[in-house]
């Protein structure tokens, strides 16, 4: 972990949670821990296509990008949301995260005229998922757009997410601070709930997150972030570049990310064991309390470990924090893995 990056116990605090209640109406959740990076200037465009995993050049004035940032190494240092907006590009990203990961783009800007800096105050964004999510946000007169997609409303940006097996509908509303006010008064009338069950509301959806626990562990791949939209392996170079395409195309990705259950609490950054192994064989990406009871575990092994069996072998036992932890219960994701540059 970089030595001026802090945790934020905010982000964390779903793995002290015991349980967490499945949402029978829609919820909101105020995404404050969330922060945003402006990159603003006639080459913001253009610079930020040379740094990251996807292809900038595709963003247009309205929709989500998803993105990340790696090392030379091809070690993810963030993953973010991204939009575009004139001649400035928004990054959103945790936190915790967000000074170093901001001070090592600046650093590579050199004579590009762009400028980085912090509009976290300048942004307010909130989460509505749920049961009948989408005919709650409908009711204020609203028209959503397709699954996946984001439109301008009421100059916010609204985004319908996938969803998971269990946390019904998605939708993320980024406002400046000109909208804020109208979107704060249409939030108020729903069911306010914690951070928390945002966190878990991404876990089952198979979303990954890159915190100050988990910089520079993950390969995109390794945390499926191809498959979800986040690399464009047309685009030309960024730093880690190499290493993403030789990834993937130098025979079967042998490392994957994972759904599970568990009794036992954990965080990001966590080891995971496999039955007689006394060294890792993978890392916890997010944790949070799970409905009910015990805990739901995004986390990245080798494949060999989850994969389903075609011979009468069962895969060998995984657990989570220590030799000796918690098993864990795999789960399905809610998307197939798959090639994307079959």
């Amino acid at each position: 972990m970089p030595n001026d990056v802090v945790p934020n116990p905010a982000l964390h605090e779903s793995a002290a949670r015991a349980t967490a209640v499945l949402p029978a109406e829609p919820v909101v959740v105020s995404l404050a821990e969330l922060g945003v990076v402006a990159v603003r200037g006639a080459d913001a465009a253009k610079f930020l296509q040379s740094q990251l995993t996807n292809d900038v050049t595709e963003l247009d004035t309205v929709a989500v990008q998803l993105n990340g940032y790696c090392t030379a190494k091809g070690r993810l240092l963030a993953v973010f949301d991204q939009w575009r907006d004139g001649d400035a590009v928004y990054l959103q990203l945790p936190r915790e995260i967000l000074a170093p990961v901001s001070k090592r783009l600046a650093m590579f800007v050199l004579r590009a005229k762009a400028a980085l800096s912090d509009d976290s105050s300048a942004w307010h964004t909130w989460a509505i998922f749920g049961r009948d999510a989408v005919a709650a946000i409908r009711k204020w007169n609203v028209d959503l757009p397709e699954l996946g997609a984001t439109t301008l409303v009421d100059g916010a940006r609204v985004t319908r997410l996938p969803g998971g097996a269990r946390g019904g509908e998605r939708i993320v509303i980024r406002a400046p601070l000109a909208a804020a006010a109208t979107w704060r008064t249409r939030c108020a009338t729903l069911t306010a709930a914690p951070l928390a069950q945002w966190w878990w509301s991404q876990i089952d959806a198979g979303v990954p997150a890159v915190l100050a626990a988990t910089q520079e562990k993950f390969v995109p791949q390794m945390i499926n972030l191809e498959v979800l939209g986040g690399v464009n392996f047309k685009k030309g170079c960024y730093p880690g570049q190499e290493v993403v395409a030789r990834s993937q195309y130098l025979g079967k990705l042998r490392r994957r990310m994972a759904l599970a259950h568990c009794d036992e609490a954990s965080t990001p950054g966590a080891d995971i064991y496999a039955e007689g192994s006394a060294q890792p064989v993978g890392t916890v990406v997010l944790a949070a309390a799970a409905p009910d009871r015990g805990f739901d575990i995004l986390f990245e092994c080798p494949v060999a470990h989850t994969a389903a069996r075609t011979t009468a072998a069962a895969p060998a036992v995984l657990r989570v924090n220590r030799v000796d932890g918690a098993p864990l219960v795999l789960q399905s994701l809610p998307y197939e893995l798959f090639d994307v540059t079959a």
